[in-house]
């Protein structure tokens, strides 16, 4: 393990890019240890093979088409009438329409490349500092998988056996409380910084809603077809693409066919990229499953604490951590059979404890390391990865805030899923 963490750091500071630096560090790691070495290759494609990942391509190319067939627009508009007002509106703008935007698409990463890029010319635009632009952009993004429909919450529910239905209702209070502390946390750096940003021309509520109908019926009919059974959530991103493809030519007719082309080998590309990342990171998922370093961790934290409020800040810990270095995905597939039945046993409520692993994880999404949205918002923003890096720092505290929140408030999670089900 040291080994492979002496090359991903040397390898870091000559400039090779952190995809191909974790795929030399864990090459490094089999041949020191010993390892076959064709459990590299079978890793990467094992990863590459799962059907979950299909719906990511599928998401990507709907934000496209929504980008280019004005659906994405007008959904950032409609956030921006309703706080065109606000001092720094485009800001808080940006986190509403990503709230909105989680209701489509259920993946961070189709936020940041989609939505963001709609956000982000928008700040520039107006004289918003890069950085703060960049960050909240990025940090925005965590909301989609919070927010339902959410692809991770699907996953930790076929592993935990755990209803995903009721992990939805669980997410919209932590996605709701982390909109806001997002908005509230650009409000002080606003202040702080003293900034002055032109006042954007807004239309009316009313309008703005008549003009994104169409778009915001998507988490609609998305919603409509997972709670009726009618599509699975990898089914549902087809249908999101097919949705917008029918919304931006038949409806809103903004988007030619050359442009649902350019829209296909846009997704492509950016699906490519995606692909060699979580490819690549299986192998050092499979280094730390082979070391056995997340499961001691857990089952030691388990077998020496028994109070629950300790249990879940030590869980916190554990998930901010692996979120460092682990997709979420993969690091659900390690830890979820550890840490959930010994943690259910001990009488933590299993929708709350499952919104509580998806939501540490995510914050993962952007913690300097693996966190998938920063490479998307390097891509997408021109900026350096490392610039990213730190215009995000100052937007993980107050996710982080509301992660913590859930342990005395469990009622966060569970008084959506309890008002709906009763005692579920």
């Amino acid at each position: 393990m040291i080994t492979a963490l002496l090359v991903l750091i040397a390898t870091l500071l000559i400039g090779v890019p952190v995809a191909f630096s974790i795929g030399l560090a864990s090459l490094a790691y089999f041949l020191a240890a010993g390892a076959n070495l064709l459990v590299f290759p079978q890793q990467v494609i094992g990863q590459l093979s799962a059907l979950s990942l299909v719906a990511i391509p599928f998401f990507i190319l709907a934000g496209e088409l929504m980008n280019t067939g004005g659906i994405t627009m007008r959904i950032f508009n409609f956030a921006l009438a309703v706080v065109g007002r606000v001092p720094g509106a485009l800001g808080h703008a940006n986190v509403l329409g990503s709230m909105l935007f989680a209701g489509m698409s259920g993946s961070a990463v189709a936020d940041v490349a989609s939505l963001g890029r709609v956000e982000l010319k928008a700040m520039r635009e107006n004289d918003y500092p890069d950085d703060l632009s960049v960050g909240l952009t990025v940090s925005s993004a965590t909301l989609g998988p919070i927010i339902p429909p959410s692809i991770n919450m699907v996953i930790y529910g076929s592993i935990a056996g755990v209803p995903v239905g009721l992990l939805f209702m669980g997410g919209v209070m932590p996605g709701v409380l982390s909109g806001a502390a997002l908005m509230m946390t650009f409000a002080y750096i606003y202040r702080r910084r003293r900034l002055h940003t032109p006042r954007v021309a807004t239309i009316s509520i009313g309008s703005a809603f008549r003009s994104a109908f169409w778009a915001l019926m998507t988490p609609v009919v998305l919603l409509g077809a997972l709670f009726s059974g009618f599509a699975t959530p990898t089914e549902s991103a087809v249908i999101a693409a097919i949705y917008a493809s029918i919304v931006a030519l038949f409806v809103y007719k903004e988007m030619s066919y050359a442009q649902f082309f350019r829209a296909l080998l846009s997704t492509t590309i950016l699906s490519a990229a995606i692909m060699v990342i979580l490819g690549l990171s299986a192998p050092l998922g499979y280094i730390i499953a082979r070391d056995q370093v997340a499961s001691q961790v857990a089952m030691t934290m388990v077998s020496t604490i028994s109070d629950h409020s300790w249990l879940l800040l030590a869980l916190a810990l554990l998930l901010l951590i692996v979120g460092i270095f682990l997709e979420v995905a993969p690091a659900m597939i390690i830890l979820v059979p550890i840490v959930s039945p010994p943690l259910v046993a001990a009488g933590i409520d299993p929708i709350l404890l499952g919104v509580f692993i998806v939501y540490g994880l995510g914050i993962g999404l952007i913690s300097p390391g693996l966190g998938m949205c920063l490479f998307v918002g390097s891509q997408i923003s021109g900026m350096s990865l490392e610039r990213v890096m730190l215009a995000v720092l100052p937007f993980i505290f107050p996710l982080i805030v509301v992660l913590l929140l859930m342990i005395p408030f469990p009622e966060i999670v569970t008084w959506i899923p309890t008002l709906v089900y009763g005692k579920y």
